[in-house]
């Protein structure tokens, strides 16, 4: 699944997710391919992005923080707890300290030079909640914050949108410069709300209550609620990280792409922004995730499919393109890193096309090769 511009699209694509009215009635179901009208329909109620199906999915093997089960047990969890407080009131909270820590202790041995693929998506909460704790922790990683730091941070991190539950108007995908004035208004209250909900639960660090209040702060006073300039480590590496989130995901903002979201922590890196944490984010997050379509150096245009899972000694990431061939009807997968050989998961996609082979499915062979002169030249289409 990716997100994809609408003005972009050329019709034939199949929608991964549905097209909704302003009212969140279905206009267009999931699984449609579009079709040249079904294009128009679309640009004519507003919407400027759609997410769309990968057709090169099932061959893409991206890394993330988590696999996808541990990922949705901490965001079920998470929900389940959040819920709970707020209809069930005070005394509710306390089990994210347990969270907190399992979440820590189990990425604590992981290397703190992993590099990972992000994608746009969809707004939602509690997704947005476990991403942005897990995106902290990697940079508090990289920081080589203690870990009793890594706890707190990791409870800031899970209650930061607490408020959001307190407030009424919508906050996917919307434009607070352009939007209704008193929406905007009642957007920003979330960080007191949450914090003022929190303010008698005594087992909270202080620390995490001031992220609470302050992850929509800024260094250089711009921020909300109070414009205050935090010099906390673990304010600065939630700023960081739910700015970039919130782009990706469209959550209180519109949506961005990767590269575009990560530009942004750069251009604001030193003013708005703590220069470490956006240069630690930076690091650890795919400049062409897994899915992206790309053009090299020598005019072949590819498909992301992997990349290795560590940065080098270089700080590079290392990239496995796969490129169909029409006229042969393969699929070729090309490291183009310029220093390793082919590497074992390589070789684990050539039987995995083997095994197509002997079924008669999509690609009849697959042509493996290892250039040492192939770049990434541009990124084209991931949105």
């Amino acid at each position: 699944m990716r997100m994809k511009d609408v003005d972009r699209l050329r019709g034939g694509e199949i929608l991964a997710e549905p097209v909704l009215t302003k009212q969140n009635d279905i206009l267009i179901p999931k699984g449609t391919e579009l079709k040249e009208e079904y294009v128009f329909l679309i640009q004519s109620i507003g919407l400027r992005t759609v997410m769309i199906e990968d057709p090169y999915a099932n061959y893409e093997t991206p890394n993330f923080f988590l696999s996808q089960e541990r990922f949705h047990y901490y965001k079920d969890r998470i929900k389940k707890v959040l819920e709970n407080h707020i209809y069930n009131g005070k005394g509710t909270l306390k089990i994210v300290d347990v969270i907190a820590r399992e979440l820590v202790d189990e990425l604590y041995d992981c290397s703190k030079d992993m590099s990972f693929d992000m994608e746009e998506r969809n707004a939602d909460l509690y997704e947005h909640t476990v991403m942005v704790t897990l995106l902290s922790l990697f940079v508090a990683k990289k920081l080589r914050v203690k870990k009793e730091k890594q706890y707190q941070l990791a409870i800031g991190c899970l209650l930061h949108d607490l408020g959001i539950r307190y407030i009424t108007v919508p906050y996917e995908n919307c434009d607070w410069e352009s939007g209704i004035a008193s929406d905007k208004f009642e957007f920003r209250k979330h960080t007191i709300l949450a914090y003022t909900a929190l303010e008698e639960e005594a087992w909270l660090p202080s620390v995490a209550k001031k992220m609470i209040l302050s992850h929509h702060e800024r260094l250089d006073g711009s921020g909300f609620p109070l414009k205050q300039k935090n010099s906390e480590i673990e304010c600065r590496i939630i700023q960081v990280c739910d700015a970039f989130d919130c782009m990706i995901s469209g959550m209180e903002c519109n949506r961005t792409n990767v590269r575009d979201a990560l530009s942004c922590l750069q251009e604001n890196a030193g003013t708005q922004f703590d220069q470490n944490v956006v240069d630690s984010i930076v690091s650890m997050i795919a400049k062409y995730p897994v899915g992206t379509t790309v053009k090299t150096n020598e005019e072949q245009n590819g498909v992301v499919i992997s990349q290795t899972a560590h940065t080098d000694a270089a700080g590079q990431i290392n990239v496995a393109l796969a490129f169909y061939i029409p006229q042969l009807c393969a699929l070729a997968v090309i490291q183009c890193d310029g220093k390793t050989t082919i590497g074992m998961h390589h070789i684990l996609i050539f039987l995995i096309f083997q095994f197509l082979i002997c079924h008669n499915l999509r690609f009849p062979f697959l042509l493996i090769e290892h250039r040492t002169d192939t770049r990434i030249a541009e990124q084209l289409d991931q949105n």
